[in-house]
């Protein structure tokens, strides 16, 4: 008898809390992000061509200097397909070494290189990039390099995969036979760099001359 009254007594006692009106909000949050891309640049980023005498600089000519390298890799959450351009923070400083051939390319006054800064309000020169050795996920896909001239909406087969800062002009990679971005879980190639001086009768040689490039690479989703 006495278990069964203290079972009821407990009873009125929730009843009583329950019909008191006390309560608590539970929220559930989070957030669904789409899928991201991960860039990174071996050697911190930054090529370095060290120490460059004055005297190995030709006078009435552009001095076309040694292509350097960088590994480079994408790591995407899931396959996506993605394209590239660069942010040239130094644009105003190109000056392009018309008729040398730099990264197996003619210049022409079209050409996509970028710049290397100012020396007393005199353009030090340019330099081209692009994305060589491109492999994605487990290596076995045939590649070829894609350009667009308008932002994605057609596409045609350049050389390389150049990065420019060019208005409209993005590149990506496809399929051999195709012309369509390809999706990748994971990209890995070499960043390509080739400079080049401007005529050393433009430049103040006797001064110190700070090669200063800056190029921010962007990734597009397709």
């Amino acid at each position: 008898m006495q278990k069964t009254l203290l079972a009821v007594m407990l009873a009125a006692t929730v009843s009583q809390a329950i019909a008191s009106g006390d309560s608590v909000d539970v929220k559930v949050i989070g957030e669904i992000v789409p899928p991201a891309c991960t860039p990174s640049i071996g050697g911190g980023a930054t090529i370095d061509y060290g120490t460059i005498k004055a005297a190995s600089l030709a006078q009435d000519d552009y001095t076309v200097l040694d292509e350097k390298q960088l590994s480079m890799s994408v790591v995407c959450d899931s396959p996506m397909k993605v394209a590239f351009k660069t942010i040239d923070a130094r644009k105003d400083s190109v000056v392009l070494p018309i008729g040398k051939i730099v990264q197996g390319e003619t210049i022409i006054a079209a050409s996509g290189m970028q710049g290397l800064g100012f020396a007393d309000d005199k353009y030090i020169g340019s330099y081209s990039m692009y994305l060589g050795s491109g492999k994605i996920d487990d290596g076995s896909q045939l590649l070829i390099p894609l350009k667009s001239y308008d932002n994605g909406q057609n596409w045609s087969k350049p050389n390389h995969l150049w990065l420019t800062d060019n208005a409209g002009v993005i590149a990506s990679i496809g399929a051999r036979g195709t012309l369509e971005p390809l999706a990748f879980t994971t990209l890995s190639g070499n960043l390509r760099v080739q400079a080049a001086i401007n005529k050393g009768s433009e430049l103040d040689l006797t001064k110190v001359i700070n090669l200063d490039g800056l190029s921010t690479i962007e990734m597009i989703y397709l």
